[in-house]
């Protein structure tokens, strides 16, 4: 099955959207990582082998899995694109992944920012013609796109399960990585007020310049100028979360 569709003959618009989606995944990506090492921050060395109940899986165990699943899946496209390479590598020993291996807390932190790195590697290096092209995994035929997302969602999945794992294990003492409860309207008024802020500066530079504001207008909350990213990034006036304890 040949699942190679050159987008040499695609027009403008769809590779602009092949850039688009790449921009995307690269941002959700950083996201996932972040709020797994917020979660893992939390853990005393003797959590990292702890398991909620019988027979799940360990905040090491998940580690290792996360790290053995992204070294063999990019390790050989870091650089970028290359035909033929299987997204299975042939010296993973997938089962032992599943098994503590006893490993300390510095030595998971290691394999988690190796793997890390090496996904977001290649994930940089990747260009919007390169989406569908194909990329096997165990033999299995994909679209670079389809390996993508089939790493997104396995990533955000493992995740999700270290952050439940670790709020479980911490009880009261768990620091939320997201907004906490009851916070939801603060946080909305505190978004809109930056943002507002954003766009207003940007608005008024493009006025001094003898130019109106090129980007998409539609207003979305009240006292906000029209002029509006459509993808408006994180204003850098947004306070950010408390740093996460040190790593051991």
């Amino acid at each position: 099955m040949d699942l190679d569709c050159s987008m040499d003959t695609v027009p403008t618009a769809a590779a602009g959207l092949g850039q688009l989606y790449l921009d995307d995944l690269r941002e959700r990506s950083a996201q996932t990582r972040r709020l797994g090492e917020q979660a893992l921050a939390q853990l005393e060395p003797e959590d990292w082998h702890r398991v909620y109940m019988p027979g799940d899986n360990s905040a090491a165990v998940l580690v290792q899995q996360l790290a053995g699943n992204m070294q063999s899946r990019w390790g050989l496209l870091r650089s970028g694109y290359r035909p033929g390479v299987d997204g299975e590598a042939p010296g993973r020993d997938r089962d032992a992944e599943f098994v503590d291996q006893g490993l300390s807390p510095a030595q998971l932190w290691e394999r988690w920012d190796t793997a890390w790195a090496t996904f977001e590697a290649a994930l940089a290096a990747l260009d919007p013609q390169d989406l569908t092209r194909s990329l096997a995994i165990r033999s299995e035929p994909h679209t670079v796109l389809g390996a993508l997302q089939r790493q997104a969602i396995h990533n955000s999945g493992h995740v999700y399960q270290l952050v439940m794992l670790t709020k479980s294990l911490q009880g009261s003492d768990w620091q939320t990585a997201s907004i906490p409860r009851g916070g939801s309207q603060a946080q909305t008024a505190s978004w809109r007020a930056a943002l507002g802020q954003a766009v207003e500066q940007r608005s008024q530079r493009a006025e001094k310049g003898g130019q109106h504001c090129p980007l998409p207008c539609r207003p979305l909350c009240q006292g906000v100028p029209a002029a509006l990213l459509s993808r408006p990034r994180r204003p850098a006036s947004l306070p950010r979360r408390p740093a996460a304890r040190p790593r051991p």
